[in-house]
């Protein structure tokens, strides 16, 4: 068996999933995302990109892309202004964040936005228990300061965004805070 097809098998699911991902597809999923927080026609632009790349069936995304596409479902739930419409498409959001981190549990953008949907939406939807464990999660990853898959520039925001929560303990703001003036005074 050639070498590169043994060191494949050692990879984690995460790992093997990061090598099977097209990155400028998701550079253009991690990009118009933030655009898509804000507005509700770039949300499900973004939504029909993600199925016309990947698949209508999201049980077949990458970890990754499903993370993102799980926060613009809950998205949907947030522009939406029927109650019921809101409450469906925030429950499938939660369920696919889920699906997302049984998949590849070390993921840390699918942490980052579990996190950050689940820390903004009602306690109805039972998530609190998570949000705290993937507040932790969070950290942790960002402190093994890995920038292969994740950039310095992704993981800084996630930082500032973190930082503006309040949610933190004392020792989990100073260790943000060290974290977030090492990544400013990077060139």
């Amino acid at each position: 068996m050639p070498i590169i097809c043994l060191s494949t098998l050692f990879l984690t699911a995460a790992e093997r999933q990061h090598t099977e991902l097209d990155m400028q597809v998701l550079n253009i999923v991690r990009t118009t995302f933030y655009v898509a927080v804000d507005n509700e026609d770039t949300t499900v632009s973004l939504m029909n990109f993600i199925r016309d790349e990947f698949s209508k069936d999201h049980h077949q995304y990458p970890a990754v892309i499903l993370a993102y596409y799980a926060a613009l479902e809950g998205l949907r739930g947030r522009h939406a202004s029927n109650p019921i419409t809101k409450f469906l498409y925030v429950s499938r959001a939660v369920d696919k964040m889920n699906e997302a981190l049984e998949k590849a549990p070390g993921l840390l953008e699918g942490h980052f936005l579990r996190f950050s949907f689940f820390h903004q939406i009602p306690g109805i939807f039972g998530v609190g228990g998570k949000v705290e464990g993937d507040l932790r999660e969070t950290i942790v990853l960002l402190e093994g300061r890995d920038y292969g898959f994740v950039s310095e520039k992704i993981q800084q925001d996630m930082v500032g965004y973190l930082l503006r929560t309040d949610r933190l303990s004392p020792d989990q703001h100073s260790r943000l805070e060290i974290l977030a003036e090492e990544l400013s005074s990077k060139p």
